[in-house]
């Protein structure tokens, strides 16, 4: 399909040129565009590797903490049963009858068992925190180191992203100005391809196929295009072909 014929020449040429750097610059902003959409995400990423590095630090203190308390715990209950221990010894001094003195033996010995199954539990926590310690004191180091790369990597992303944001603004500006010169209609129809087929709008004739959709094209076009003496739309994808250099087939 021929559109604005009435456009030839110089004119014509400047038009293409003006669309292609139009096209150039659209490319770049869809570029830059994307990589300012996955910055978030990838700043997101990192926060959650930090906040998962503090869980493993708060889970490692959390045992530690709880050991000391079960240790606290034993050493009272190891205390009261030792004052107990202590207050049936003394009593086999006033015993009188021989059933008396059996039995308080019997509670004696089971007094002393008592504390010392208390004893072997209070060595085992001592390991127990002993261990929860030195994990503890690693966790917190592998957090440290880790919060200190992962900071640097957030603000390298908050940079970038300053960058890319500065370029988007550069580059939004540098469209305006170019589109300012592009013939209104041929404007709009640049972005009405564009916001139909999401890519490239013009395409340029290579051996006679439109290298949008590779559809050939009747050779007087092809010839007609590379003249440059009309605007062709591709009648099978709609997109403005154009003459892209040496090698393609015009004329038969």
């Amino acid at each position: 399909m021929v559109f604005l014929s009435a456009i030839e020449g110089e004119l014509l040429r400047e038009q293409l040129e003006l669309l292609l750097k139009l096209q150039e610059i659209d490319s770049a902003l869809t570029d830059l565009e994307v990589e300012t959409q996955g910055l978030p995400g990838r700043i997101a990423d990192l926060r959650q590797r930090m906040e998962l590095t503090d869980t493993a630090v708060k889970e490692q203190e959390t045992a530690l903490d709880a050991a000391k308390k079960d240790r606290a715990k034993l050493e009272n209950d190891l205390e009261d049963a030792g004052v107990r221990l202590n207050g049936l010894k003394s009593k086999q001094l006033v015993i009188k009858t021989n059933e008396e003195y059996a039995a308080l033996q019997t509670e004696i010995q089971y007094t002393t068992d008592a504390v010392s199954k208390i004893e072997d539990s209070i060595l085992v926590l001592l390991e127990q925190i002993e261990g929860a310690a030195a994990d503890a004191d690693a966790a917190r180091q592998s957090a440290a180191d880790s919060r200190g790369v992962i900071e640097r990597e957030i603000a390298e992303l908050d940079r970038e992203m300053v960058r890319l944001t500065e370029a988007l603004t550069i580059k939004r500006d540098e469209r305006v100005r170019v589109a300012m010169h592009v013939d209104e209609r041929m404007l709009e129809r640049y972005e009405r391809i564009i916001e139909s087929r999401g890519e490239e709008a013009l395409v340029p004739l290579v051996d006679g196929f439109c290298t949008g959709c590779y559809k050939k094209l009747p050779s007087q076009k092809a010839i007609e295009i590379r003249r440059g003496e009309k605007f062709f739309e591709c009648g099978g994808c709609g997109r403005i072909l154009y003459w892209g250099g040496e090698g393609q087939d015009g004329e038969e």
